[in-house]
This record gives C-alpha cells, sequence and structure tokens, in this order.
C-alpha cells in the first residue's frame, strides 16, 4: 500500500496545490493529513477547498492541557 502524508500545512494553498499535483502522479492508495491545515495567515479558505475536493483523511491532533 502507497500511503502519502500531509501535515503543517498553514494555509499555504500554493504549496499543498503543487504537492497535491506531485502526489496525483505517484497514484497512492491513500492520503493522511496530519493537521495543522488552515491555521495561519496565508490562504486557509483556498486551502479548506483544496482538502476537501481530494479523497483526504484529516486527523484531528488533541490537546492536552498539564
Amino acid at each position: 500500500m502507497r500511503i502519502a502524508i500531509l501535515a503543517d500545512i498553514h494555509g499555504n494553498s500554493w504549496a499543498l496545490s503543487k504537492v497535491l499535483e506531485d502526489i496525483e502522479k505517484k497514484k497512492p492508495d491513500l492520503i493522511v493529513n496530519l493537521g495543522d491545515s488552515l491555521y495561519g495567515p496565508l490562504n486557509p479558505k483556498e486551502t479548506f477547498d483544496l482538502i476537501k475536493s481530494r479523497k483526504i483523511i484529516s486527523i484531528s491532533g488533541m490537546r492536552i492541557n498539564v
């Protein structure tokens, strides 16, 4: 099984777009996003649209207060 893993996108839709182009060429069986996708000053709406337009499993992080 081929798995592509994304993380720490931080709203950078331009970089995400290029990474997704490369991922599509490699034809993985699964794409997993480890989070930190939209937080940041760049392009959160466009980043969200890119992620939602593909079959990407997004995992939400969990904050633990100690």
